[in-house]
């Protein structure tokens, strides 16, 4: 135990050491407007200007290419449906762009109306033919990841395949009115229109934009209460608000966002009053819990619960992961509690499940039957033939925080106590995404976040189909449990689908630990003296709402 111990205080330093370092970022600071530019403090004096940051620029705002870099998009566009927090931590589904819709009793066929007199932030109107345009455009594009939303219409598989040029379940009655037919009952798909990768866009303006779409802010328009105004490259983004928008107009009339790769740089800047807001996820914990969880800012932290869970995937496909005694081995040798403690204070809880406490679906009957034991898990490797351990690589991001790091390092640790030998191997973004989506990465800790509130959105994403198991690494090879992950979604009662969800997850973590579950963090954000509210994202996301932020008069 004192061996641990003293490992984990040399990764927390090193750790600290790396965030405190983060190379010579003059430049950077400079460029983000710090006290040398002047650039963010100027516009500070501006009545209604909010100032946040970014550890990283977007690569895309284009919603049908990423599953990431959704702050730009969903404040830009607008959905036909809003997912929105209530007052007791659950959440509801609320018409956006829909004035009103119906649903058949076969729950078949939803037939829909527009609000009337929507424009787009150039003052053109939005039409049914845009939701129409916007729908197969998600389904045909070539760089398209969002087609899971949309895959339960009539015809879309035809579609997606290239054996029709139509989609047959999707009908536009005229400007207002638009019918879509499903292939099967499914619960979950009015949630699925209120993701944020359900933006709608101008037929118009997105085709005229070609490739500048999502690129360039002229050509990147939508129907929300933000304009994308300024996009300079790893700098800063600035979004004003939209005077063509329907609804009400937000508190901030114009934000800037500061790209600042260095978190002491982005930290500083904060506590300087150059930017209006934290993000607790963009810095160091260890530094976080140093310089904020104190008197001076006690008051001014606010606190999401995350619909999120972490976990370390294992690819089936490669030995000896195939052996489901190495992958419950795995699951055991992992101290999860002590993971959560050393690198976020304990800001959080473990989940034993695929599920994150605050979804539906997430079931207490599933929780608590993983637990710490490193001496079982030597034992199944050696039942395995595995007595003297094996090698294994997990994939890296190098673009992740330094506190994800030493979450790997942690677990790098917990399993060479074991015999299993870890090389934690980085790769840069671009290629750690290709590399995971050809289904040879034999392992990585990553964090999925819903985009709706429903089990379907985590277990349809991963065990869903051979394709889902596949571009997630995971080569799971069960094909009863992949069927029956796609068939849940058709189950018409509740009741009965939540039980089919609630089975499957303890089949695929407990039964063939197919998942190596984690934890589920909470996200901790600081409001500087100029934000009087803040209103996190329901499910937690670095990705903010910016109408929900109130400025102090």
């Amino acid at each position: 135990m004192k061996k641990m111990t003293a490992i984990l205080s040399g990764l927390l330093l090193a750790a600290s050491v790396l965030t405190a370092c983060g190379g010579s970022k003059t430049e950077t600071a400079a460029e983000t407007g710090s006290a040398e530019s002047g650039a963010v403090v100027s516009a500070a004096a501006e009545e209604g200007v909010l100032r946040i940051a970014n550890i990283a620029d977007y690569q895309t705002l284009d919603v049908h290419k990423t599953t990431a870099d959704y702050t730009i998009p969903i404040n830009v566009f607008d959905r036909l449906f809003e997912i929105v927090p209530t007052d007791d931590g659950s959440t509801t589904i609320e018409n956006s762009l829909v004035e009103d819709y119906t649903v058949s009793e076969d729950g078949l066929t939803y037939d829909f109306t527009l609000k009337d007199g929507i424009l787009f932030s150039d003052g053109t109107p939005l039409k049914a033919s845009d939701v129409a345009y916007t729908i197969k455009r998600a389904l045909t594009h070539p760089q398209t990841v969002q087609t899971d939303i949309y895959a339960s219409i009539e015809g879309a598989s035809e579609l997606m395949d290239g054996s029709a040029t139509e989609l047959t379940g999707l009908t536009v009655t005229d400007d207002t009115h638009f019918t879509i037919k499903l292939d099967h009952p499914y619960a979950g798909f009015i949630g699925q229109l209120a993701t944020p990768g359900a933006a709608i866009m101008s037929e118009s303006i997105t085709e005229a934009a070609g490739d500048d779409f999502g690129q360039e802010p002229s050509v990147t328009i939508g129907t929300g209460p933000y304009m994308l105004t300024e996009w300079t490259r790893n700098s800063q983004i600035v979004l004003e608000a939209n005077p063509n928008y329907w609804g009400e107009q937000p508190d901030a009339r114009k934000v800037i966002i500061s790209i600042v790769p260095d978190p002491s740089t982005m930290s500083m800047m904060f506590q300087n009053g150059e930017l209006d807001m934290l993000d607790g996820d963009e810095i160091d914990s260890a530094v976080f819990d140093a310089t904020y969880r104190t008197s001076q800012y006690e008051d001014k932290i606010v606190s999401a619960n995350r619909l999120a869970t972490t976990y370390l995937a294992l690819n089936e496909a490669v030995e000896p992961l195939d052996d489901v005694r190495v992958r419950k081995a795995i699951q055991m040798a992992i101290d999860r509690q002590t993971i959560l403690d050393t690198v976020y204070s304990g800001a959080g809880s473990i989940v034993d499940g695929i599920y994150a406490r605050g979804l539906i679906g997430f079931t207490e009957d599933n929780q608590g039957w993983l637990q710490y034991d490193p001496e079982g898990a030597k034992e199944l490797l050696a039942e395995a033939g595995y007595a003297d351990g094996f090698d294994l690589e997990i994939s890296s991001d190098n673009s992740a925080s330094s506190s994800v790091l030493l979450v790997l390092q942690i677990i790098q640790q917990n399993l060479e106590a074991v015999g299993i030998h870890v090389t934690i191997e980085p790769y840069d973004e671009a290629s750690w995404l290709d590399y995971r989506k050809s289904g040879e990465m034999p392992s990585f800790v990553a964090t999925w976040t819903a985009d709706y509130n429903d089990p379907d959105n985590f277990i349809y994403t991963f065990f869903g189909s051979e394709e889902n198991v596949v571009i997630r690494s995971l080569n799971y090879t069960d094909t009863d449990v992949i069927n029956r992950v796609a068939q849940a979604r058709t189950i018409i009662d509740d009741d009965e689908r939540l039980a089919e969800y609630a089975a499957l997850e303890a089949k695929i973590v407990k039964d063939d630990a197919a998942w190596v579950p984690l934890f589920s963090r909470s996200h901790l954000f600081v409001l500087g003296d100029r934000v009087e509210s803040f209103t996190p994202h329901w499910a937690g996301y670095s990705a903010y709402i910016l109408s929900s932020f109130k400025l102090a008069d």
